[in-house]
């Protein structure tokens, strides 16, 4: 009897230490707006994400807080490989920095999977606006009234608002939404004049009404071709990408750490998904930006750059 408890007892260990089976599904959190940038990214990867695990993915969106909401929800899930979250800057290097009182440690409760994508910034404005490039946009700015578009404080959109302002001289009112999706929508309806949004959604605004009038980028984008950079325009703006993790909570078993990062892997070597990003110009990883170690390094370095840019800059 005592024999047969033992290896009752390891049985069970067994269980609990082993990788989810192939069948389980997987919850993958969006922690910000529906129809925003990370939303859009969440929903195209997840179909290909599910083939790779062999498993069900369900896209969870949870806005809420610059994250926090999604972030504590993520901790309080088992570790057992079962919730993804998608993070950006916002998530892992803004919101230390900016918040005196955070629920989540970036540097400390994650456990990176690796880089999906990275999405430059591009500088929108509306049909109705009147603005057709940067010349217009800085006489708009000196005459007034100019709404430009943000999300919460902390977020990608909320960046690239504060340093248009200060590009423009603190021209502008920022305009706060929930997320970029809603930005977007009144962006391209004509009650908002300027936002800066990643390409990934930028792109497709650009065909609903939307015009580009910026690339926040070193380079202009192959969707983008006749749209300058910020620099070519006479904008003075830090060239502002936005990339995206795939993270676990940390004290997820490192085999299932590793298994999601191969389905990751496998899934940014699909052709249509990589169609799909290349159109909205979207740059995916190459070469050593692959795998959880990169991403870390990633997330460490963006979490010093940021912070530093945020004292001098007193945001809060």
């Amino acid at each position: 009897m005592p024999s047969l408890t033992r290896r009752s007892m390891l049985a069970g260990l067994a269980l609990t230490a082993a990788p989810a089976r192939a069948t389980e599904p997987v919850t993958l959190l969006i922690p910000f707006a529906a129809g925003g940038a990370t939303d859009r990214l969440g929903r195209m990867i997840a179909p290909v994400l599910a083939r790779a695990l062999d498993a069900p993915v369900t896209v969870e969106v949870m806005p809420g807080e610059t994250g926090q909401r999604a972030m504590r929800h993520l901790m309080a899930q088992p570790a057992d490989g079962r919730t993804l979250i998608i993070g950006n800057p916002a998530l892992f290097a803004f919101n230390p920095h900016l918040f005196a009182q955070l629920a989540y440690d970036p540097l400390a409760d994650l456990a990176p999977i690796g880089l999906i994508a990275t999405n430059p910034m591009v500088l929108l404005a509306s049909a109705t606006s009147g603005i057709t490039d940067v010349a217009a946009l800085r006489r708009r700015a000196q005459q007034g009234p100019l709404t430009i578009g943000s999300a919460g404080r902390g977020s990608a959109l909320f960046m690239g608002g504060v340093m248009l302002m200060r590009a423009l001289g603190d021209g502008g009112e920022l305009v706060t939404y929930p997320g970029g999706g809603p930005a977007l929508e009144d962006l391209q309806s004509g009650l908002l004049d300027v936002m800066v949004d990643q390409a990934i959604t930028a792109i497709p605004a650009t065909h609903l009404g939307a015009r580009a009038i910026a690339v926040l980028h070193p380079h202009r984008l192959p969707e983008l071709a006749t749209v300058p950079t910020a620099a070519e325009a006479g904008l003075t703006l830090p060239n502002l990408a936005i990339w995206n993790i795939l993270a676990l909570r940390a004290g997820t078993p490192e085999p299932l750490i590793q298994r999601m990062a191969r389905a990751l892997e496998a899934s940014l070597g699909d052709e249509m998904l990589a169609r799909s990003l290349a159109a909205d110009s979207v740059i995916t990883p190459e070469g050593t930006e692959h795998g959880p170690a990169a991403a870390a390094a990633l997330i460490r370095a963006e979490h010093a750059r940021w912070g530093s840019f945020i004292r001098t800059a007193r945001l809060q």
